[in-house]
């Protein structure tokens, strides 16, 4: 799933992507500006603001597994899933149906 490309369906079930990486907020800008994406990417470096918290820190490789997370309003993990690689990604079918549930639809 490209996020960019869904954009619209996601933003339409009430979500918001932010997307959470190591790299430096200027590598995660000129990202943006590459591909173009209409959301945000924020700065974890060290892992300890976000991704350690979701338990998605490759300790071995010092940086995020690739994870989708479908957090609630209140912050509970209400879905996810982590990839093998950055490739590795759930079908649409499979996240449009954690938003719609989290929703209440």
């Amino acid at each position: 799933m490209s996020f960019a490309r869904k954009y619209d369906q996601i933003t339409g079930r009430g979500a918001e992507i932010i997307g959470i990486t190591v790299d430096t907020p200027e590598q995660n800008q000129a990202m943006i500006e590459k591909l173009l994406l209409p959301y945000s990417i924020v700065s974890d470096p060290e892992g300890d603001d976000v991704i350690k918290r979701y338990g998605v820190w490759d300790e071995k490789g010092r940086t995020a597994q690739p994870s989708i997370v479908v957090v609630g309003r209140d912050g509970t993990i209400l879905w996810s899933y982590t990839g093998r690689d950055f490739a590795d990604r759930p079908l649409d079918a499979e996240l449009f149906a954690a938003l719609d549930a989290a929703r209440g639809g």
